[in-house]
């Protein structure tokens, strides 16, 4: 009974292991490649102003000085996606990916977790963070017109 309990728990966690893997490669090929995926970025807490959540484990924060960061928490949270506001904690008046500083989804579930990474993302990576989320429509550019060809000229016999 108890190698049966334990051949159970080992599937468990190797299947979790797994899909935790492939998760991560999938993600990978949504984000921009010129993006630190690893950021030990810190925030002012105060200067938080908004935050756009963009999957189950990364939200966009944006910051006062038309800053913004790239945040990936270490564990998914379905609250993340449907929060209407977030909460922090933290040792100090800034949020970093560690010191066991944590975002907060909903107070009343305390539904939180500890932050993976912050990385500070330019406009144009934001851009490419909202279309590849589905959170943006991209910009639709007009086709190009064809080159014009020389010497390709029709002659009419008649």
């Amino acid at each position: 009974m108890r190698k049966k309990l334990i051949k159970h728990v080992l599937a468990v966690i190797i299947s979790c292991t797994l899909v935790s893997v492939f998760a991560a490669a999938e993600e990978q090929d949504k984000l921009p490649e010129d993006l630190d995926l690893n950021g030990m970025d810190c925030i002012w807490i105060r200067t938080i102003r908004d935050y756009t959540p963009l999957s189950r484990d990364s939200l966009l924060i944006h910051a006062s000085g038309k800053r913004s960061y790239f945040v990936r928490l270490s564990t998914p949270r379905f609250g993340a996606q449907s929060s209407f506001q977030i909460g922090t904690v933290s040792r100090d008046d800034r949020l970093c990916p560690y010191g066991g500083d944590r975002l907060i989804f909903d107070r009343y579930s305390r539904d939180e977790s500890s932050i993976r990474s912050i990385s500070r993302v330019t406009p144009e990576q934001v851009e490419m963070l909202l279309i590849r989320y589905g959170k943006k429509e991209p910009v639709d550019q007009p086709d190009p017109a064809p080159p014009e060809v020389k010497g390709a000229e029709v002659e009419e016999l008649g």
